[in-house]
């Protein structure tokens, strides 16, 4: 009896007359999110007339529309500052207050950067937290990363029907394979759908010069 442990990488993508979505996903390491970043922290410190200035901690997520004159969406978050917000000074030439001390907040900003007219429109909240124990941390998804997903749904099944079949039409093997056992099944989101699926085959008594394709009558066989 042969048996076969398979990976199966497979995508699906929306249909072309799909409505796009306005926001796609940016790495929060590009340097366009984070010019656009430091435009939105630039503004918020600029309208701040006392206190410290605030700098950047770290970008949770980030959204831009595509073309040539985009719109972000960023979610980031800041901490105080030892630069006096009175003080001209960018807040990359600033040290973070100590810790303990230290004020903290969070910013949703909208920007819209224009290149050619060198225009920044920015729309924002930044929610600011004095006693930072206090402050909830929870771990965000990892919105491009492949996730686990049921392997008993239509979903996987469907994809496996049409991959084992693409097995037994192009492998050098006599005889049919059929499915045993799905090991693991993964999905990750893009424009439509990555997966990975890991699953095991086995011979059956269903040999090519009779049969073009697997029918309830092939039965896996002990025969080596």
């Amino acid at each position: 009896m042969k048996a076969f442990i398979v990976l199966a990488l497979c995508c699906s993508f929306f249909s072309s007359s799909a409505v796009p979505l306005a926001f796609e996903f940016s790495d929060c390491d590009d340097p366009h999110v984070f010019k656009a970043v430091d435009a939105a922290l630039k503004k918020y410190n600029e309208d701040r007339a006392t206190g410290n200035q605030f700098a950047l901690y770290v970008v949770m997520e980030a959204k831009r529309t595509a073309g040539p004159d985009p719109q972000y969406y960023v979610k980031y978050r800041i901490l105080e500052s030892t630069c006096a917000a009175e003080e001209n000074k960018h807040w990359q030439e600033c040290h973070y207050k100590v810790s303990a001390e230290a004020k903290t907040g969070e910013c949703t900003a909208r920007i819209h950067m224009n290149d050619a007219d060198k225009t920044t429109n920015i729309s924002q909240e930044c929610k600011i937290f004095s006693d930072v124990s206090k402050i909830r941390y929870t771990v965000a998804p990892c919105l491009g990363c492949f996730h686990h997903i049921s392997s008993d749904g239509s979903e996987v099944s469907d994809i496996l029907e049409k991959t084992i079949q693409n097995f037994n039409k192009n492998s050098g093997e006599p005889a049919l394979f059929k499915l045993v056992e799905i090991k693991e099944a993964k999905r990750q989101v893009v424009a439509g759908w990555n997966y990975i699926i890991k699953y095991e085959i086995e011979e059956t008594n269903c040999s090519k010069d009779q049969f073009q394709d697997l029918t309830p009558e092939c039965k896996i066989t002990s025969r080596g």
